[in-house]
């Protein structure tokens, strides 16, 4: 064998070693990648609280509604979901109808007939309809306690409760429905999408 070949057979033993140090030294590896997906793994949720202002009146209120309750479902235990009474001046049925979701959360039913005072939003939200015999259908149909759920319907309680959540929400400037808040961080802009709602939520869940 010639020096030549001996250089060149030299030259790639060395090339070879070199390569094999740099692969164990994780140069060749998806370091980088595994760092930060690791990162964001190893990150610890916190407990957030969403508030919503809303009023049963409201076709975005019920168009935000669902997207809030997914959110619920998905976060579990790292999300409290709060609602607040505020009634518009604009609708004409508007206290009726949280009169009649308070007296069912009396009862401990407040999922039952707000979730029912959404769905059926057209039906009991125009003017000429008797709007408060509506409630009292539907309180039927999710076997209240009628005796109780009229007596509450119509007690000074329940509407001082509907009102005092009312005075709240101006006091922290709220003027319109849904305004969301988030740690007691009213959004600026309600989000455009679930995709986005969960973005934000996630900022403030993982953030120091």
């Amino acid at each position: 064998m010639n020096k030549l070949s001996n250089q060149i057979i030299a030259f790639f033993v060395v090339v070879g070693i070199a390569v094999a140090a740099l692969y164990f030294s994780g140069v060749f590896t998806e370091n980088e990648g595994a760092s930060s997906e690791s990162e964001t793994t190893d990150r610890t949720a916190r407990t957030i609280e969403i508030l919503i202002y809303s009023d049963y009146s409201c076709p975005a209120c019920k168009m935000y509604d669902p997207l809030t309750q997914q959110i619920g479902r998905e976060y579990g235990d790292n999300v409290i979901l709060t609602h607040r009474h505020f009634v518009l001046g604009g609708f004409p049925h508007s206290e009726i109808a949280h009169r009649a979701v308070e007296a069912a959360k009396l009862q401990g039913r407040f999922y039952d007939m707000h979730d029912l005072a959404y769905e059926f939003q057209a039906d009991w939200s125009p003017a000429q309809v008797d709007a408060r015999q509506y409630f009292i259908d539907l309180a039927e149909q999710i076997d209240l306690d009628m005796e109780q759920f009229m007596t509450d319907f119509d007690s000074e309680e329940v509407a001082q409760t509907i009102e005092s959540h009312s005075q709240e929400g101006r006091r922290r400037t709220v003027s319109g429905t849904p305004s969301i808040f988030i740690d007691g961080h009213k959004l600026r802009q309600l989000p455009q999408s679930y995709e986005q709602y969960k973005s934000i939520v996630e900022l403030y869940m993982y953030r120091d």
